[in-house]
This record gives structure tokens, C-alpha cells and sequence, in this order.
């Protein structure tokens, strides 16, 4: 029953894709042919300048930050250590007093962690989108200079003859000269 309901979802979609072209066709408007280029997005995200350098200044945060990470984790072992061996002259209710703040201390340590981790990422997307956003404008002056109407990425193209349709040389010279780099706001300390 679903592969019927995803046939005639698909059918539908063909058709009412399909109807807009007739209606120019019958109005003697002509669909202009399809003049492509191809792009391969997966090389700008590795060859970028700008990405290059951004992931280069996360990457030194988070060497800096997993460094800071591991001592405190030492100390916490440390301090385990000495909870475990004063349980035995510790009455009860102060082993467990103790006990509960060293949990509190490793609650904290691991959200502490995971915030960072978060705030990396974000920082990421947020250089991935200023560079998305210089992609476009160049791949916009492309199409102009060059004709082509339509961009697909790499990835998607199953059969690709030849490399005289792929911008993406031009289109990582042209990123790297309008933005070589990107300032990554790293977050403060702790």
C-alpha cells in the first residue's frame, strides 16, 4: 500500500512538474535548453582557504582546551583516590557528603565539555555559511560570464564525462580571493 501511495505521490509530482513547461509551450514560449556546470562541493569544503584556516584555529582551541580538560581530570582522580582512601576513617554521612561533591565536580567537567564541544561546532557552521554565502555570489557571476543556467554538485552527478563543465578551480580561486581567511570568535577560557 505505501509503495502505491509513494507511486502516485511520485506520478503527481512528475506531472505537476511537467505542467508549467506545456503551459509556456502552448503559449509559444520555448524552455531554454539546460546549460550546466558541475561543481564539487566536497573539494572547496576541503581546498578553501578560508575553511582551511578556520578549522586550523578550532582545531589549536580544541588541542588548548583538551590539554586544560586533562589536567583537570587528573586532579579529579586524584581527589577520588583520596575519598576512597578516607572512606574508612570518614563517618557515613561525610563520605557521602564528600562523595556527592566530587560527583558534582564531574557533572560539571563533562557539561563544561560538552558546551565547548557544542560552541565548536556552531562556530563551524557559522564559517561554513559565510563561506556558502560567497559560493553562491561567485557561482551567480559565473553563471553570467559563462551561460549556464543550472549548478549541480559532484556527488549527485552519476555520469560526468570531461572536466570542461566543472567550475570548481574557478570557483575556489575566487573564494580564496575574496576570503582567505574567517575569524573564528573562540569562547573564553572556561
Amino acid at each position: 500500500m505505501k509503495s502505491v501511495i509513494k507511486t502516485v505521490i511520485a506520478l503527481a509530482a512528475l506531472v505537476a512538474s511537467a505542467l508549467p513547461g506545456l503551459a509556456l509551450a502552448q503559449a509559444g514560449g520555448k524552455v531554454p535548453p539546460a546549460i550546466i556546470a558541475v561543481i564539487d562541493s566536497q573539494r572547496v569544503n576541503r581546498e578553501a582557504a578560508a575553511l582551511k584556516n578556520a578549522r586550523q584555529q578550532l582545531e589549536q582551541f580544541r588541542f588548548n582546551f583538551q590539554s586544560e580538560i586533562a589536567k583537570e581530570e587528573e586532579k579529579l582522580r586524584a581527589e577520588e583516590q583520596e575519598i576512597a582512601r578516607q572512606r574508612s576513617v570518614l563517618s557515613p554521612e561525610a563520605f557521602e557528603q564528600r562523595r556527592q561533591a566530587f560527583q558534582a565536580k564531574v557533572v560539571e567537567l563533562q557539561k563544561r565539555i560538552q558546551e565547548r564541544s557544542q560552541s565548536l561546532e556552531k562556530m563551524l557552521n557559522g564559517v561554513r555559511e559565510q563561506v556558502t554565502v560567497q559560493v553562491i555570489e561567485i557561482l551567480k557571476s559565473l553563471a553570467t560570464e559563462r551561460g549556464f543556467n543550472m549548478v549541480l554538485d559532484r556527488a549527485q552527478v552519476q555520469i560526468f564525462i570531461g572536466d570542461s563543465i566543472d567550475i570548481t578551480p574557478e570557483v575556489l580561486k575566487r573564494l580564496d580571493q575574496r576570503l582567505p581567511t574567517v575569524k573564528v570568535n573562540l569562547p573564553a577560557g572556561k
